[in-house]
Formats: structure tokens, C-alpha cells, sequence
């Protein structure tokens, strides 16, 4: 009796674990094709999300998966963000600078091709407005020709460091305001691109270089960036399995497709890990789930706008038609290459979530899969919060540790993204979906 039931769950268990090491590999070949040239990033710029939303509508259609609420799959709608198309360039003093590297603009600077002399001015004046607006009065004659250039390596202060790049996060505010044309900013690391302020007009030109490179005492900066701010049209690509035993009640699984795109043509942000990664895993649970469907409706999202402030996943719960009443988990997908110290689950700890958590700790205690299943409050970092704000049950999943190419860099691509925690963690996610529901 013991030998016949063994042996059964032996093979299941093989078969099983021999699927999800083919279906790593499947995974890889989603982060390639994610991360192609072709792809430009999946940002705004060239309408690299639309090329990459209508690739995973096909991959929905190769598996097919029926689209949700539209017959094409797309939910539509659109918001207003800048795009960074053609050539940048930044000359400074006779020597072109490496993009990235050396410099680079902001995702929502002015658009520039200009002389510029870079006139020096202390941060502690950048940030106060009566000492601006008396740096200003005392250099007009300047301002018309001149960068402002602020020296934060040289900056002790840590609070006056913040202070210029929360004013640099809303320079729109400041438009028309002083006169100058646009900062000039000397860091020790080129800072990290983010799209949270790139939806308003700006009137100032905002980049960034090494502040080990203008070292002369007048220098001249020749710059090149056309960057526009326009209004994108865009979709969410939606998909769903009906369940087999409670087809009106819903698991959502979502996770955001778009990345940062371009800095002009010379730098693209291939975005594997943000999130490429989510995608590949969505993907992957809906082949699965295919052949081995919920006992709820499982509906699949690819959200677009997340850089943009999770613009897609606010307007899917503006617009959607379903009841959300009868949503019982909703689990966003984000950051998951690497993940040797395991995953973290944010607002694990809701009266309406902890049961989803405590099944996953108690499905790694019996089985352990992954090092650790961590837990923390709710927080407004991505595509989860617009379900959770109003009330409905809704976590986000991210890896911990391990190999992976770095946040919103050049460097996030396949190459550098590690998956052998992948088979285990998304095992262990898939057993604890097929457990909502049951006692």
C-alpha cells in the first residue's frame, strides 16, 4: 500500500519538476525577445510599449488564452509623458562625453541644441528662493547664455543634497520663474532614470555629469536632446482562464510590461529585471494554468504606464467591468530575476492577504523551495496599490538577493539576470493560487 502510493507521487513530482526546468528555459527566451533592440526599451520612446504589448498578445494567442473584456485583447487609454527621441549629445569643453556613463539628461529636461557656458552656484542657494532670486539679479547679464552648474559631489550636507533633487523632481514649478535656461548637475554616479515626473511640461534643461569633468575654471557645454512631451496612447494587454468550479469569482495576475526606453538613440534600457522578469513569469503561469486551470477565473494583465506612476493598473480599476467584490487575490509580479535570499510579499499582512502569505510560509516550511519568505506593510511602489487602495486583496512579489542587472540601468538585460531560483519560487507561488479557496 505504501510502496503503490510512493511511487505514484515520485513520478508526479518528477514530471512536475521536469516542466518548470523546461519552462525556465522558456522564460529565458521571453527575456531575450523582451529585451531586443526592437523592443527600444518598451518605453514611449518610438512606441516601444506597443511593440512589446502586441507581442504578448500573441503570445496569449499562440497559447490560446481568450482575451478579457476586449475581443483584441486591449484595454486602451493614454496619459501624457515625454519621449527622448534622436540623437544626445553632450560636448564639454571641446570633448564629447560618453552617454550615460558621462552624462545624461533627464527624462523630462527641455529639449536643447545650444552653447552653453556652465556658471557655478552652491546648493544651499539652489534651494533657498530669496538667494536664487538675488543669484539671479546679480548674473542676469549670464543667464541668457548659461547652464546653472551645481557641484553636489562637493555638497557635506545631506539634507541640502535632498533638497536640490526634490527641486530638480519639480523644476516644472519653477517655469518662467528666475530667468535661467537650465542646471547642470555634478554627481559622483549618474543617477537613476524614473518617469514619475516626466508628465508635465518642463521649460528647463536638467542633465547630469560626472563631477570629475569640469574642472576648468569657465567651462562651455554643447549640448544636443530633442525630448517631447505629448499625449501617448496605450493599452494593457488582458487575458483570462476560466475557472472550473467558480467561473465569476477571480484571481488577477499582473504584471507591468513597460520599461524607461530611450535616452535618444544612444541609450537604450533593456529593463530584464524591471520587468521583463514579471512578464516572462506571467506568461509562463498562464501556459501552466492553461493546462491546469483555478477553480476561479484567472485573469492576466500586462499593465502599461507602471514608470509613469502605475498609470495602467489605476485606469484597469477605473474601467474594468468586473466585480470586484468577487476578486479573491490579486498578485503583481515585479523584480524576480536573482532571488538567492528568497522573495518578498508587500501588504502580506492585510486582514485580506495574510491567508494567501501564511499558505506560502507553510507550503516552505513542509518543502523548503526558497531561502526565505519575507513580509512587508502595504506601499505604493507598484502595480498592486490601485487594487489594495480600494480594498481588494492584492500583493507584490519581488525576489531578494541574487544575480541581477541593476535598477533602471543600461545594464538590466538577459545576460546579466540570474534564474536558478526561478523553477522553485514560481512552484511554490502556482501551489499557493491553487490553494485560495480551499481548507
Amino acid at each position: 500500500m505504501i510502496r503503490k502510493t510512493i511511487i505514484p507521487v515520485l513520478i508526479l513530482f518528477l514530471n512536475v519538476f521536469t516542466t518548470w526546468a523546461q519552462d525556465s528555459v522558456q522564460v529565458r527566451r521571453y527575456l531575450q525577445d523582451l529585451c531586443t533592440p526592437a523592443m527600444h526599451g518598451r518605453g514611449y520612446a518610438y512606441n516601444g510599449d506597443a511593440v512589446a504589448a502586441d507581442y504578448i498578445r500573441n503570445q496569449f494567442k499562440r497559447m490560446e488564452i481568450a482575451p478579457y473584456q476586449y475581443t483584441d485583447y486591449y484595454e486602451r487609454y493614454g496619459f501624457n509623458v515625454y519621449s527622448m527621441e534622436g540623437p544626445v549629445a553632450m560636448r564639454l569643453n571641446g570633448k564629447d562625453l560618453e552617454p550615460w556613463t558621462q552624462f545624461s539628461f533627464a527624462p523630462y529636461s527641455h529639449s536643447t541644441h545650444a552653447e552653453y557656458s556652465l556658471l557655478p552656484i552652491e546648493p544651499h542657494v539652489l534651494v533657498s528662493r530669496t538667494a536664487l532670486k538675488e543669484f539671479c539679479e546679480n548674473n542676469r547679464k549670464q543667464l541668457s547664455s548659461s547652464l546653472l552648474y551645481v557641484d553636489l559631489s562637493a555638497c557635506e550636507d545631506e539634507n541640502v543634497k535632498e533638497r536640490v533633487a526634490e527641486r530638480c523632481r519639480y523644476l516644472y514649478l519653477w517655469n518662467g520663474e528666475y530667468g535661467f535656461k537650465g542646471l547642470v548637475l555634478g554627481v559622483d554616479e549618474i543617477p537613476v532614470w524614473s518617469f514619475a515626473f516626466a508628465k508635465k511640461q518642463c521649460d528647463y534643461v536638467l542633465c547630469y555629469v560626472k563631477s570629475d569633468l569640469p574642472k576648468k575654471k569657465h567651462n562651455k557645454v554643447v549640448l544636443q536632446c530633442t525630448n517631447e512631451l505629448r499625449f501617448h496612447k496605450t493599452q494593457n494587454v488582458c487575458a483570462c482562464i476560466p475557472g472550473t468550479e467558480v467561473p465569476d469569482s477571480m484571481v488577477v495576475i499582473g504584471a507591468h510590461y513597460d520599461h524607461l526606453g530611450q535616452m535618444g538613440d544612444e541609450v537604450m534600457f533593456p529593463g530584464c529585471h524591471d520587468n521583463a522578469s514579471g512578464v516572462a513569469t506571467m506568461l509562463d503561469m498562464a501556459h501552466y494554468f492553461k493546462e491546469h486551470p483555478l477553480r476561479y477565473t484567472t485573469v492576466f494583465v500586462a499593465f502599461s504606464g507602471e514608470e509613469a506612476g502605475m498609470m495602467g493598473s489605476f485606469f484597469f480599476v477605473r474601467d474594468s467591468l468586473f466585480d470586484f467584490s468577487k476578486l479573491k487575490l490579486m498578485l503583481n509580479l515585479d523584480l524576480l530575476c536573482g532571488g538567492d535570499d528568497g522573495f518578498m510579499v508587500v501588504n502580506a499582512q492585510a486582514e485580506n492577504t495574510k491567508a494567501f502569505y501564511s499558505s506560502l510560509v507553510e507550503l516552505n516550511r513542509k518543502r523548503p523551495m526558497v531561502k526565505e519568505i519575507k513580509s512587508r506593510p502595504n506601499a505604493a511602489n507598484s502595480d498592486h496599490y490601485p487594487f489594495a487602495r480600494k480594498g481588494m486583496p492584492a500583493v507584490f512579489v519581488y525576489t531578494l538577493g541574487g544575480k541581477t542587472g541593476g535598477y533602471h540601468a543600461p545594464s538590466d538585460t538577459p545576460e546579466n539576470a540570474g534564474l536558478s531560483n526561478y523553477n522553485a519560487m514560481v512552484s511554490l507561488l502556482i501551489k499557493g493560487l491553487e490553494r485560495i479557496g480551499r481548507p
